[in-house]
């Protein structure tokens, strides 16, 4: 069973991106990036603006975006 909580309330050290829920402009340039539906994430550092591990780099994401990006979290 899984739930979805957003990136800036995320705890953990990794995990899966479930959905974006961002302007346009800004899920394309995340996507640009290496941030999107499906794609397994690290968090590198947290606070604002928090690092994330994708596609091989790392991105800073500020705290605004981050609540729109939507981790998907495994639940027993």
């Amino acid at each position: 069973m899984f739930s979805e909580i957003t990136l800036d309330h995320f705890i953990g050290t990794a995990g899966e991106i479930a959905r974006l829920d961002l302007p346009e402009a800004c899920a394309i340039r995340l996507k640009s990036l290496g941030l999107f539906e499906g794609q397994y994430v690290q968090l590198a550092r947290s606070g604002n603006p928090m690092i994330v591990k994708a596609a091989g780099g790392k991105i800073a994401v500020a705290g605004d975006i981050a609540k729109g990006i939507y981790m998907r979290v495994a639940h027993s």
